[in-house]
């Protein structure tokens, strides 16, 4: 998954492929409400077998190691805007604009992922703490269907003058639907579900059987999504919710057994996930535009090999030395 969003982002920004790689490439869009309802799972699974005030030290434990790696990366995203701003001249709109969006979405692109992760399990917490599983699940459902309407079908929606106001004005401070509360809690329940059993019976055949089709299902509704221009933006889409569903559905009951490298692989993945933007989009910040130029010229499976090889290279660096220098664990 964390790999997929990689070429995804790659294909996007400086491959620019099209046909069947692109769409190929498109699958990246089911990573980031995999990685909310992995997350989920493995959080409440934790959850389920600790005491009252267990719960409560593991819940802030685990908040501040979301918090902390969040400003770390926050840090080391901003020295490269900090040199851009120098570079191109402090202008107070663009200190202003980052700054609001630092507060209200996230600080750089894709690390928005870990504020938002923070807000959906805590939704979570509190939904699964006063809230029985059935209202917990309709609460969510609405979240979701708020989100996806104005996410993916916001030009179906816009036609009606009052909701295009409320829709621009809402843009105009939280900037996205695609956040903690509309994308990020509902996944995390789907996690919260399958950790409290629900789905159980359902055989590991028809589990991979009914995550297959409704993954296809959701590749049709992104179709569809772009030829009707229903949206600009296709990863809120309906079926990705049971898609998800069912393709953690299918790996919770899948015998893997223990595997070391499992645990080196999640590592990887979120390493991959949260530190891509130094090659994609930080780095080249501080280039001259010949060395951009000439990169996005290059031949499209050499621009792919490239940020792959420096993206996974560097995520296994810091992994292994990690070990040595404790303080580059707050990166992952």
């Amino acid at each position: 998954m964390a790999i997929l969003i990689l070429m995804q982002h790659t294909c996007n920004e400086w491959a620019h492929s099209t046909g069947l790689l692109h769409y190929f490439w498109g699958l990246g869009n089911f990573a980031v409400p995999f990685f909310f309802a992995c997350s989920g799972f493995l959080f409440f699974s934790k959850l389920s077998l600790l005491n009252v005030k267990e719960k409560k030290i593991y819940y802030k434990q685990w908040s501040m190691r979301i918090g902390k790696m969040y400003l770390v990366w926050s840090f080391v995203y901003f020295i490269f805007v900090f040199y851009n701003w120098w570079q191109n001249g402090f202008i107070l709109e663009k200190i202003i604009s980052y700054i609001h969006r630092a507060l209200v979405f996230s600080t750089f692109s894709t690390i928005w992922f870990l504020p938002a992760l923070w807000l959906g399990v805590s939704i979570c917490c509190l939904l699964t703490k006063y809230f029985s599983t059935r209202i917990a699940f309709i609460i969510v459902m609405v979240l979701l269907i708020i989100g996806n309407i104005f996410g993916s079908y916001s030009h179906v929606v816009l036609y009606y003058l009052p909701i295009e106001s409320f829709y621009d004005l809402y843009m105009d401070v939280f900037i996205t639907w695609r956040n903690g509360i509309f994308n990020g809690a509902p996944y995390v329940f789907l996690g919260t579900l399958i950790a409290k059993g629900v789905g159980c019976k359902l055989s590991f055949n028809s589990s991979v059987m009914l995550a297959f089709f409704f993954c296809v299902l959701f590749c049709l509704e992104a179709f569809l999504i772009v030829k009707n221009n229903y949206s600009n933006m296709t990863d809120m889409g309906f079926i990705m919710f049971p898609a998800t569903y069912f393709v953690l559905l299918a790996l919770v009951k899948c015998k893997w057994g223990i595997k070391k490298n499992f645990i080196h692989f999640r590592n990887l993945s979120m390493l991959i996930f949260l530190d891509q933007r130094l090659f994609l989009t930080a780095i080249p910040m501080v280039l001259s535009e010949d060395v951009k130029v000439a990169l996005k010229t290059c031949p499209e499976p050499i621009i792919y090999l490239l940020f792959f090889s420096v993206v996974l290279g560097f995520s296994l660096f810091v992994e292994s030395q990690s070990k040595k220098y404790k303080c580059l664990k707050n990166l992952w």
